[in-house]
């Protein structure tokens, strides 16, 4: 069994939900997973008398793009209230849940100070959440960054299995002050994080710039980008973490797991 057995994805009905639906469509294919489309109305500011209607267009919508793009199994759900506590509550509800949501509010920071539903996510969840920003014309890179910690393995070995689902090539990336630095910290990894092919593994060595902004300005190769939670809530998110840098400034798809379990 792998590392997700099901897929939460939320939808508004916007162009960034749109594409969450689709990631989700093309994850949940790749894993051989259902997904559960939620819309969460009164998030939406609609009126009273027609918030349902709205909701449940909407989440009927997600589900039927998720059944075209050949999803094995759909279902959806409509529910009223806050859309960030409320996707966080019924994806922790089951183990193994992965939550997909459009990430396109979390680089501004007006949404956030407004109360953005990706923003509270990022810093609330139990569960491993894909932020999207576009949907890949086809698979082909994933991005497992790692600083050598324990943690950060964690989220190596989830990202590695995400890539080998989606038919992707999974590369190591970390950040060094000098080449030979970062070339000895993911052979050091590699050697630990027992994956079923290390012959898939890429190397991607960022020097020159401290390390969110080198991941940052690496995205660009990368389909989707992996990294660990540490540092997304308490002091180290104040005082700018890694994580919380790369979760706000990134501009492809990033998969944020959850390494405190």
């Amino acid at each position: 069994m792998g590392c997700y057995q099901r897929i939460v994805v939320g939808t508004n009905g916007s162009e960034s939900a749109r594409t969450a639906v689709a990631v989700a469509g093309e994850l949940a294919v790749g894993f051989g997973i259902g997904v559960t489309a939620v819309s969460v109305w009164k998030e939406a500011g609609r009126r009273s008398g027609t918030d349902a209607a709205w909701a449940e267009q909407t989440s009927a919508e997600a589900a039927r793009s998720l059944t075209d793009a050949g999803v094995p199994e759909v279902s959806r759900t409509e529910l009223d209230g806050v859309a960030g506590a409320l996707l966080l509550e019924l994806a922790e509800r089951e183990p193994g849940t992965l939550l997909v949501i459009g990430g396109g509010s979390l680089g501004s920071s007006k949404a956030r100070l407004l109360g953005s539903t990706a923003n509270h996510v990022s810093h609330h969840s139990q569960t491993d959440v894909v932020f999207t920003r576009k949907v890949p014309k086809r698979w082909t890179t994933v991005g497992l960054t790692t600083d050598g910690s324990d943690s950060s393995l964690t989220a190596v070995r989830r990202g590695y299995e995400l890539a080998v689902s989606m038919g992707a090539r999974p590369f190591l990336v970390t950040s060094a002050k000098t080449d030979d630095d970062g070339a000895q910290t993911l052979i050091e990894v590699e050697g630990r994080i027992e994956v079923a092919d290390p012959e898939l593994l890429g190397r991607d060595v960022l020097t020159g710039v401290p390390a969110a902004e080198a991941i940052c300005n690496a995205a660009w190769k990368y389909d989707l980008v992996v990294i660990g939670n540490r540092g997304m809530s308490g002091p180290a998110r104040l005082l700018g973490s890694v994580a919380n840098k790369v979760t706000h400034d990134i501009d492809t798809n990033l998969l944020l797991v959850n390494t405190s379990h």
